[in-house]
């Protein structure tokens, strides 16, 4: 696999985790208007996790070099 290959990979990884999480903070919003408090509470707490790590994940992407040599692994 190539530089760019896995470059493009984590990106859409990244990309991918972003849409979830979105879309499971849409399912906390509905489920907290229909009155049950607590499991959207729960929802939003799993969420916290994913954003703690976003920050990081977003540098680790952009620092990435494509000219650099990976190791490679048998």
């Amino acid at each position: 696999m190539s530089d760019k290959e896995i470059t493009k990979l984590l990106t859409l990884i990244d990309h991918r985790q972003t849409t979830l999480a979105s879309a499971c903070k849409e399912i906390a919003d509905w489920i907290d208007r229909q009155g049950d408090i607590p499991v959207a509470g729960k929802i939003r707490a799993s969420l916290k996790a994913v954003e703690a790590d976003e920050a990081l994940v977003k540098k680790t992407l952009t620092s990435l070099n494509v000219e650099r040599p990976l190791p490679r692994f048998r």
